[in-house]
Order: C-alpha cells, then structure tokens, then sequence
C-alpha cells in the first residue's frame, strides 16, 4: 500500500508532516492488529540502538532513522519495513542471496528493503543493519567516535 501511493503521488511526500502522519497511523495499526509486530520493532530498536555511536531521529520520510554519527545506516517503518542504503555491490549480493528485497519505492537504488513480520524477523533485520554499521564504522571510526 505504501509503494502504491508514493508511486501514484509522490508529491504526497514533499508535503510538510505527512510523511510522518502517514508513518503514524502505519504505526497504529501495527499496535491494534498486529501487536506481535510491534513487540518486535520494538526489540529491533533496542538491538540497533545497544551498538556503539547508533542514535535516533524521525525520518525524513516518516519512521525512526537510525544513525551512525552523521550518516543514516537505516530506518524502519511503522508497518515493519526496514529499508537500507548499502553499497552497489553490497546491494545486489543481498537482494541475489534472497536476503532482502530491492527498495519497496526505488527498485533500482542501492537501498534495500526488509518487512519485520514476526519477532523471528528480528535477528535477519538485526543483521541487515549491523552490515551497513559495519561498513561505515570502518569508514568513519576516526572521525566519530
């Protein structure tokens, strides 16, 4: 539902705080019907946030951004989609393993796309992130921490 509208109008997005309403009321939904999944994007902020240097902000598209000094390592929806900017390479070996899928939104970036069903989604989402905070401590270590 999300990719449909913000393929059909995505001027939609560039509209002051609907992004993040829109983010909300994924979020509300997730706690009535599913409380499950909520309970485990719960436990994946508490993960992510337990590295070292990670914080958290809102994101600029709606969700929790997590960051790694200045760069953004990933966020995560109120419906349990991860989404991921990787490199190239990174990209396409995730996405050909069967790891994750290509951006629900811009298929053809380097960003990667993984929906939290289930508390058993948690340590593969888990994972998904410590690559790319992996890939940018190594990058940035000297200058952040």
């Amino acid at each position: 539902m999300l990719a449909r509208i913000a393929r059909t109008v995505p001027a939609l997005r560039l509209v002051p705080g609907l992004p993040s309403l829109f983010d909300t009321a994924l979020l509300a939904h997730t706690a009535l019907f599913h409380p499950a999944r909520l309970k485990a994007l719960h436990e994946m902020e508490q993960i992510v946030l337990s590295w070292p240097g990670v914080t958290t902000k809102l994101h600029r598209f709606g969700g929790t951004e997590f960051r790694l000094g200045n760069r953004e390592i990933g966020h995560l929806h109120g419906n349990g989609l991860l989404d991921i900017p990787y490199s190239k390479a990174l990209r396409h070996q995730m996405v050909q393993s069967g790891h994750a899928q290509p951006h629900h939104i811009f298929p053809r970036s380097n960003w990667i796309s993984f929906f939290i069903k289930a508390p058993a989604d948690v340590p593969n989402a888990a994972t998904l992130l410590r690559l790319n905070y992996e890939r940018w401590l190594a990058v940035d270590t000297p200058n952040m921490l």
